[in-house]
């Protein structure tokens, strides 16, 4: 006889929780609802929303703000704690883990892309100058394009995580972006992948990766006319 654990009230509230911002019902930087009101929704008592909070909180996904409330930190375990190390200081040790899964992405790419892949990723690799303000909108759809094209669920939750990370460190070094890259670093990746060549696509990503990590440690600034070209 097979005995089935029934979940506790804690788990069940923290399940809740995090499928609420998973499903973007809470976003990012949005305040969550008070402990009355969790506590009403959720049918459960004070100290079982607490320790939901507690946990979330622990992990990074949620962040306590002392006379304003509790404030929605990151979208996934994952990106929470990995932003416990999004100071400049650290930020190497999350670029060491992001190369691990990009570099990885792009392999898989190579093998699994579709004809639609290829099409979207040379899309964007086309686009050059874009405003500041959007280069980093623009710059990370090309990489979670690549990690699309791996066509592994897993792999595009991770990148994920590791992505809310990285776009808090742009934050956190005043607006510096990644380097001014020609259009041919993401060029060079879209067309390796096209064509299915794993030691080219490789070292195109491997390059662009180690420009982008050299810039964010040196304070690269904006250029003068206040746009970079995509690299």
């Amino acid at each position: 006889m097979t005995v089935v654990r029934k979940e506790s009230a804690y788990e069940q509230s923290l399940d809740w929780m995090r499928a609420q911002i998973s499903d973007g019902a809470w976003t990012v930087g949005n305040r969550v609802p008070t402990e009355p009101e969790l506590m009403s929704v959720l049918g459960v008592g004070r100290n079982t929303v607490r320790e939901a909070i507690k946990t979330l909180t622990s992990t990074g996904v949620l962040e306590i703000r002392r006379g304003s409330g509790t404030f929605v930190r990151a979208r996934t375990d994952i990106g929470g704690l990995l932003g416990k190390h999004a100071s400049v200081d650290e930020m190497k040790y999350v670029f060491e883990v992001r190369r691990a899964l990009e570099m990885e992405a792009v392999r898989l790419a190579c093998e699994r892309r579709s004809d639609d892949d290829v099409r979207i990723l040379r899309e964007l690799a086309a686009k050059r100058d874009v405003p500041a303000e959007n280069f980093v909108d623009v710059d990370l759809a090309f990489h979670i394009a690549v990690v699309d094209a791996a066509h592994n669920p897993v792999l595009t939750d991770l990148f994920a995580g590791i992505l809310e990370t990285v776009r808090a460190t742009y934050e956190v070094t005043e607006g510096v972006h990644p380097p001014s890259l020609t259009s041919s670093h993401h060029q060079g990746v879209a067309e390796a992948i096209a064509e299915r060549d794993v030691t080219k696509a490789r070292a195109a990503a491997c390059g662009y990766l180690e420009k982008t990590q050299e810039a964010i440690g040196s304070g690269s600034a904006v250029t003068e006319s206040g746009r970079r070209p995509i690299g």
